[in-house]
């Protein structure tokens, strides 16, 4: 990649200062910050697969009410920028992979940006909305919460239409 291909900066999303990264003919973009416990891909149980439904619910509904009223084009060319704020008490104190709390974030953005306007992210049964033009990814993890409600995370997402 060149220089061209993406911009490199910080933006304040909530209560942090974040590093992004954005197309630099972005004809869309959106910032949204979403406290809570981050839940990760691997769940045990009921309880477990019912927390992370509520956590995709909130980072979809977030990022659908920061995109406005209509859907954006999953066909677009985006960038997408997550940094996550953990407290570790949260998570019983283990050590944590951040990998493993990134598909339901970006399963939940994907269906915040492009479910119809009509969709209560509550409603979402299925996670499967397209985001294989999600081309270029920004992981980020924050210096860890001191309190355990400063846990979440902001998201930067830049778009393009493709060409042709």
């Amino acid at each position: 990649m060149n220089n061209d291909d993406f911009i490199l900066n910080h933006q304040q999303i909530g209560p942090w200062t974040v590093p992004v990264i954005a197309l630099p003919d972005a004809a869309r973009s959106l910032q949204r910050h979403v406290p809570g416990v981050i839940i990760n891909s691997i769940t045990d149980g009921q309880w477990g697969r019912e927390r992370q439904q509520h956590w995709k619910v909130a980072v979809a509904s977030g990022v659908k009410a920061a995109r406005g009223a209509e859907p954006w084009q999953p066909q677009d060319s985006y960038a997408i920028s997550l940094s996550f704020r953990f407290h570790p008490g949260n998570h019983g104190n283990r050590p944590l992979d951040v990998e493993n709390f990134v598909k339901p974030v970006v399963d939940a953005l994907a269906a915040g940006l492009f479910c119809p306007a009509e969709q209560n992210p509550q409603d979402i049964e299925r996670w499967q909305f397209d985001d294989s033009n999600f081309n270029t990814l920004l992981l980020h993890r924050l210096e860890d919460a001191q309190s355990r409600d400063d846990e979440g995370i902001a998201i930067c997402v830049s778009a393009r239409p493709r060409p042709g």
